[in-house]
């Protein structure tokens, strides 16, 4: 057969073009039927949850107080949002090890998960027993030691008490533990596909910041999910009362340092580099004159020294009146 067209040929193709009797639109295959699972949770979900994020905010207040109580140091913590997800990623994200922990939130259907970093989980061990959060932990390949896991139960009981009572003002519920892992591949609440509330929490503790999640199923919430859209929630006065009153005692209760000074001298290298056992040091203070008693350094009372049923001891006499700034004199 020969390719090439003769002209007439050429010339017969190029009218039928020009007439509409050859189609010259490329024909488009039909596409194929894709199939929809009406089951999965696989779903734009649109739109802020203020209600949620109020519980947070209540949540993590009342968790403060708990851990700085129970730590015996001041502890911040801060809701870092609401973002939702598939299960099957936010799983993935959780560094190993991780004390992943199982609960529910009755009568809400389903399980929710609270994560406590194994970082947080190191710097609360040291903390609560007098270390200063800087020791260096290696975490990888190790499971938790009893004592850890011990610490690690007692911070559940307190957070789920605290999830509790967050939740208060939006529905009645009790949690329950129901179990915890160390690996995600062990934890099957929902499917992969499904649909999580992932809640974070940076938790401060002097210089260390340490990391807390809470997966919440979307499927539990859809009871509430309209009060969780919309914010309405009931009465929080009596939960706001209780945090102010737990601030208060905790304030009330901390430990501050209390110091007397009695004068202050300069001296050269040489002359400190010279002195010795027997050597008198000449103060510019007399035995009647008034001292500075300093609060944490800051200096708060005046007052003299003398005895007290056997003991030295010191009178307060005045308070030390505060440097007023040149604005405030210029605006009085």
């Amino acid at each position: 057969m020969n390719d090439i067209l003769s002209q007439d040929e050429v010339d017969a193709l190029m009218k039928g073009m020009e007439e509409g009797e050859i189609d010259t639109e490329p024909k488009v295959a039909p596409s194929e039927v894709q199939p929809y699972d009406l089951t999965s949770q696989d779903k734009v979900i649109r739109g802020r949850m203020p209600g949620l994020e109020n519980i947070n905010d209540r949540f993590s207040r009342l968790l403060r107080v708990s851990y700085s109580n129970y730590i015996g140091k001041f502890i911040d913590i801060t809701p870092q949002g609401v973002v939702l997800m598939k299960f099957g990623d936010f799983m993935r994200n959780i560094p190993l090890p991780s004390s992943i922990n199982m609960f529910r939130l009755k009568p809400l259907k389903g399980y929710a998960l609270l994560v406590l970093e194994a970082p947080l989980v190191f710097a609360f061990v040291e903390y609560f027993f007098g270390g200063n959060g800087s020791g260096s932990i290696k975490t990888e390949g190790r499971n938790f030691t009893a004592v850890e896991q011990r610490l690690i139960n007692k911070l559940l009981e307190i957070t789920l008490k605290d999830v509790q009572n967050s939740w208060a003002t939006v529905i009645d519920v009790t949690t329950e533990f129901t179990g915890s892992e160390t690996n995600p591949q062990f934890v099957n609440i929902l499917s992969p596909m499904d649909v999580i509330i992932k809640v974070e929490f940076h938790i401060d503790i002097e210089d260390f910041t340490g990391k807390m999640h809470l997966g919440i199923p979307y499927s539990l919430i859809e009871p509430v999910k309209e009060k969780l859209h919309t914010g309405i929630t009931g009465d929080s006065g009596t939960n706001d009362n209780r945090w102010t009153g737990q601030i208060t005692n905790l304030l009330l209760s901390s430990e501050v340092d209390l110091t007397v000074e009695i004068d202050r001298i300069e001296l050269t290298v040489e002359e400190l580099m010279n002195l010795k056992n027997g050597d008198v040091i000449i103060l510019g203070k007399a035995a009647g004159d008034e001292l500075l008693m300093k609060v944490d350094g800051v200096p708060k009372f005046y007052c003299l020294a003398g005895t007290h049923r056997g003991s030295q001891a010191v009178k307060i006499t005045r308070p030390v009146q505060p440097i007023k700034n040149i604005s405030d004199e210029r605006s009085n």
